[in-house]
């Protein structure tokens, strides 16, 4: 498989950013910017327009800013994505912020549980660090 896609929106100078990559069969979505209500409507086409036969997603989150109750949501439909099809899917890299926002919605029922801790380990050959822009 071979793909390499960049989506943003438009929302200003905090716009969020997707650079979508293969790496044999795990797609490594790197988001920058802010998860909102405004933005998230980019990662949901973003993942609406991954390949068939995935064998693992990787959302590598280390240049996300800030993440409100939208950006919950929406992991909530990508973990619901990788149960669908069986595959695993990790959240890594969280800054403090969104860290901070999962932490505490960890306490109400039905919040999403991706491998969210810092710094866990990607499928072997999978880069993990934002690229420079």
């Amino acid at each position: 498989m071979s793909l390499q896609t960049d989506r943003s929106s438009l929302a200003g100078p905090d716009a969020l950013g997707v650079r979508t990559r293969l790496f044999g069969s795990c797609a490594v979505l790197t988001v920058r910017g802010e998860i909102d209500y405004g933005t998230v409507p980019v990662l949901d086409e973003v993942v609406e327009a991954l390949p068939c036969g995935l064998k693992s997603v990787v959302l590598e989150m280390t240049g996300v800013t800030f993440m409100d109750a939208a950006g919950l949501h929406f992991l909530r439909r990508l973990d619901a994505y990788g149960q669908r099809r069986g595959i695993p899917v990790r959240a890594l890299n969280l800054r403090r912020q969104p860290q901070r926002v999962m932490e505490l919605a960890r306490k109400w029922p039905g919040t999403p549980r991706l491998g969210t801790v810092p710094g866990r380990a990607a499928p072997t050959g999978v880069p993990t660090v934002q690229e420079p822009q």
